[in-house]
């Protein structure tokens, strides 16, 4: 009906016009109709973003925003009789939130932005009702105040997914300048934040949402992820407000990072470990490139405050935890991060230690399994290829050049000549070999360059490190010349 402007604007007539009892009576039959289509019709209508105009226009959701709306002209016209205003606004309000929980899978992003409007309406319009009854009762007051801070919650919570305002990949920019080149941030976030503003100068909606929107992420000078961490490992492991989710904890961590405070506040391990241990999922496996950018970037942040000899563990379990490939491709990088902050820092640290390739070693400078080049099974080219273990490979011998071109204390014992044999037996001279029958086999030579890509970065990675052995072994033999 909203497709069709002279209807709407009859309804809306109707609603502030016509007897106030008999608009709410009308609305909460039809609130119960809805009620009932949805018990009866488990299936729902999934694909509503591929909707026809009279489709939409019918849409349960369509209707529950028009009868919303209906709600929000004529309640502020009811007259109390024996009823008291809680009593007055329960059964109504209550049968809302329980259709706006069942018709907010089915809902597409116009509908539930529209949906979220008419309820703040709603609310900014009977709060006033109950603020105008002269003899009101405080209790009666604060009675309503809960009745319209539960829809407002609930609606926003079963509407979260159509907010789409991108608040997370907007936090993200502002704060990873440098990392942004263009701007990813969709089209139309504008209404989506619109929307929400509005319900934030009603009633306090979930808490989420308030510290995902406030300016700074935090309603408090103390900045502590602490106190709503479970609301947020929750919301994120249920794919609930994932968006602010994030947003709240780029908001946090770049807050520490920005801070005057030299060195920055270390995390504790009961905010880490629960954040490192939820986020790897997201940043492998969400379907959106964007939200798996912004999770890895928080999982690098939040390792960059964390205790060294938790940060080692952690990293040895994503490096390797093979259920995470990409995951745990990804998590090289942070080794290297932690590697070259280390080295450059003036203060000991467990990453520039002996302790860093007792621990890495195994994980890092093999391939995986160890026989992989070497088994009695032929490995096939085309199944080494589909595999996540060539991009491992090029992080692992990236890794290791950095530590022999970083390490010139040689605090990892990175350059000792043991260490150096065992990684040349145990990686490069097997990845050599392979890579060399590999790329002299007649169905590669013939190949596009985009197909034998994993071959050349390998082989490129490869040669790096042989020519960072090589000056290295020039210049101890130099040295030792000289003595």
């Amino acid at each position: 009906m909203l497709k069709y402007p002279p209807a709407a604007n009859l309804l809306s007539l109707i609603g502030e016009c016509c007897s106030a009892k008999e608009v709410v009576i009308a609305v909460q039959e039809a609130v119960e109709r809805l009620e009932a289509l949805f018990n009866s019709d488990d299936d729902g209508s999934e694909e509503v973003e591929q909707e026809s105009p009279q489709q939409a226009a019918s849409s349960p959701v369509v209707c529950l925003s028009i009868l919303t709306g209906l709600y929000a002209a004529s309640i502020p016209r009811l007259k109390l009789r024996k009823k008291t205003a809680p009593d007055t606004l329960r059964p109504l309000l209550t049968e809302l939130e329980n259709v706006n929980v069942m018709a907010g899978p089915t809902a597409s992003t116009e509908q539930g932005r529209a949906l979220i409007s008419a309820t703040a309406s709603l609310v900014k319009r009977a709060a006033q009702w109950v603020k105008d009854i002269s003899d009101a009762r405080e209790e009666d007051a604060l009675g309503c105040t809960k009745l319209m801070k539960i829809l407002l919650d609930q609606t926003l919570t079963a509407y979260a997914h159509c907010i789409r305002s991108s608040v997370a990949q907007r936090t993200f920019e502002q704060c990873f300048p440098r990392l942004t080149v263009k701007t990813s941030v969709g089209a139309g976030w504008e209404e989506g934040e619109k929307v929400v503003l509005e319900a934030l100068r009603q009633q306090r909606p979930p808490f989420l949402v308030v510290v995902a929107y406030h300016q700074t992420g935090f309603l408090d000078s103390d900045n502590d992820l602490a106190p709503i961490l479970p609301i947020l490992i929750s919301s994120i492991q249920i794919n609930s407000a994932l968006d602010e989710c994030l947003s709240i904890l780029l908001k946090f961590l770049h807050r520490i990072r920005a801070s005057s405070v030299s060195p920055p506040p270390t995390l504790s391990p009961e905010i880490v470990t629960p954040l490192c241990t939820i986020l790897p999922t997201i940043a492998s496996a969400h379907p959106d490139p964007l939200v798996r950018h912004q999770a890895f970037r928080i999982i690098s942040s939040v390792l960059t405050l964390t205790q060294p000899d938790l940060r080692i563990q952690l990293l040895a379990d994503l490096t390797g935890d093979s259920q995470l490939p990409q995951m745990r491709v990804a998590a090289v990088g942070l080794v290297k991060e932690a590697i070259i902050e280390s080295i450059s820092s003036t203060k000991p640290n467990l990453f520039a230690s002996p302790l860093f390739l007792r621990v890495f070693r195994p994980i890092l400078f093999r391939p995986d399994p160890p026989d992989l080049f070497s088994g009695s099974k032929e490995l096939s080219l085309g199944g080494f290829q589909e595999s996540s273990e060539p991009q491992r490979l090029v992080e692992c011998l990236a890794l290791y050049y950095v530590l022999l071109q970083r390490d010139h204390q040689n605090l990892t014992g990175i350059r000792d000549t043991d260490v150096l044999s065992s990684v040349e037996s145990s990686l490069l001279e097997p990845l050599r070999s392979i890579l060399a029958k590999w790329m002299n086999h007649p169905s590669v030579s013939g190949s596009h360059m985009h197909a034998i890509m994993p071959l050349v970065s390998l082989q490129m990675g490869l040669e790096r490190v042989d020519a960072a052995i090589a000056q290295r072994n020039s210049i101890c033999t130099i040295s030792n010349l000289m003595t």
